[in-house]
């Protein structure tokens, strides 16, 4: 089971932010040939030439399985190197995750409607907690499945998790990525579409401020202090 601690959002009344809204198809479920942008960037850091260590984060990705139309279609391989490419655009504030495990959730379409529908997640916590295996859990876990509530991936606040559609308007690494800065504290950048935080677009760059806050927000998280 998943700890409740890393996954159960605070209270009833939960926030949820979606990034994007999904209008048309530019990947096709379980692919492999997606691409990013600028997804190599050099780092850019808040004091030039000083070095920073590498912070390790274990990250485990899930397709949610329900033998019906709302869990996922991605393959095990497609959600892979969906990782391998999220490490790549947060190698710009030299933040790895790793182990990087791709799993399997069996469970039942009951409990993801209410995510499709309208992103309440409390159904799927609930199950996490007393029914449903989830083998393997990381410091951060993110789910797909096939929709949620016209977004293309959100992360529900007060938890370590986020949820990816299937079918995004922008490339796959760039959702998940995407909400694993919020994960890291980042809101969303309202100015520059090259941004990895602005809403709906394929940009994937952090600039210096990004980096250092996230790499605070990591620390702590690793340390227990978050």
């Amino acid at each position: 089971m998943i700890d409740r601690r890393a996954v159960l959002a605070a209270g009833a009344g939960l926030v949820l932010g979606g990034c994007g809204t999904v209008s048309t198809v530019s990947n096709s479920a379980g692919s492999t040939t997606s691409s990013t942008t600028s997804s190599s960037a050099a780092p850019i850091a808040l004091d030039e030439g000083v070095p920073r260590d590498p912070i390790v984060i274990p990250l485990t990705l899930y397709r949610l399985l329900d033998g019906g139309e709302l869990g996922t279609v991605r393959t095990a391989d497609g959600i892979g190197l969906i990782g391998e490419r999220v490490n790549e655009i947060w190698a710009q504030a030299n933040i790895t995750f790793d182990p990087l495990l791709v799993r399997d959730i069996e469970v039942s379409s009951d409990l993801l409607a209410p995510i499709v529908a309208t992103g309440n997640i409390d159904p799927f916590i609930d199950g996490l907690r007393t029914s449903v295996n989830a083998p393997d859990p990381g410091v951060f876990n993110g789910f797909y499945l096939s929709a949620a509530f016209g977004v293309n991936g959100f992360a529900p606040t007060g938890t370590r998790t986020f949820f990816v559609v299937d079918e995004p308007t922008v490339h796959d690494e760039r959702v998940s990525s995407h909400e694993i800065g919020h994960l890291l504290g980042l809101h969303h950048d309202a100015d520059d579409p090259d941004q990895l935080m602005f809403s709906g677009t394929n940009g994937t760059t952090l600039d210096g401020v990004e980096q250092a806050v996230s790499r605070y927000i990591a620390q702590g998280v690793l340390s227990g202090q978050r």
